[in-house]
């Protein structure tokens, strides 16, 4: 497999690997997207995005080692792996069924297996409520989307063939001789609390702001404001109110604003 470094994406990770995120490249369906797509990630004009893995009907190139984040799927991005494929979300059922994609979802449902396999993901297609109750597996970046509002992405579109797609993830994984599935939730995030800073900090300020609470600026840095609207947002959800972002505020500010 060849490798092309994204420019930009974040280095390391302090999280488990619980998804795997589809995409589209928002391109015809063309055998060498994959490394078009790879050159134009690592290039100097590169997008705010990237992606672990590009995959066409020939090849996969990978962008972003698994072991660091890639900017595919804002709410998915720390604990995700992001496939980008050619083609377009537009495209129907029999598009999907195609030459070209059949060969390619052969590519990606091999390397998804493999993944699989390595992280303990079990091959299963996660709904927005999975994704918010915490499952792991195999979804979407529209689901991404809806599940955590940070992004208005629909791809891969309604005509993917989710089935067919994990039918062949299913049978690649047994053929590699590890029929068994790991965990079906994530760990527990950590309790988070005033002076902690990093990218759950981030996390916890943006869902505080969708959910209509000043936090100020997000900065990864939860301070005297972050902290604040946590206790307000605590108070009004009828939680224990201590400032700590700890299992059940985690899993109220997950949920949408409407919930």
């Amino acid at each position: 497999m060849t490798f092309v470094k994204a420019k930009n994406f974040t280095a390391g990770r302090d999280s488990s690997i619980d998804l795997i995120v589809i995409h589209t490249m928002e391109t015809p369906e063309q055998t060498s997207r994959a490394e078009n797509v790879a050159s134009w990630f690592a290039g100097a004009g590169a997008p705010q995005a990237s992606a672990h893995y590009c995959i066409d009907a020939d090849s996969v190139v990978q962008c972003v080692k698994d072991s660091d984040i890639a900017w595919h799927a804002p709410g998915a991005n720390h604990d995700g792996i992001g496939f980008e494929h050619a083609g377009e979300a537009k495209q129907t059922g029999r598009e999907w069924g195609d030459e070209f994609s059949t060969a390619m979802l052969d590519r990606s449902a091999a390397l998804a297996a493999e993944k699989c396999a390595a992280y303990g993901i079990p091959v299963v297609w996660l709904s927005v409520s999975d994704l918010r109750a915490g499952r792991r597996g195999i979804t979407s970046h529209n689901n991404v989307s809806k599940a955590f509002g940070s992004s208005s992405h629909w791809d891969p579109g309604s005509g993917f063939p989710i089935q067919r797609y994990l039918r062949l993830v299913r049978r690649k994984r047994a053929e590699g001789g590890g029929a068994d599935e790991g965990a079906p939730l994530k760990a527990d995030p950590p309790d988070m609390g005033r002076g902690d800073s990093g990218w759950r900090v981030k996390r916890i300020q943006r869902r505080l702001e969708l959910h209509g609470y000043d936090i100020g600026e997000v900065d990864g840095d939860f301070g005297a404001t972050t902290e604040a609207a946590v206790r307000k947002f605590q108070k009004d959800k009828d939680l224990d109110v201590d400032g700590i972002v700890g299992a059940m505020t985690w899993k109220m500010l997950m949920k949408a604003k409407d919930e």
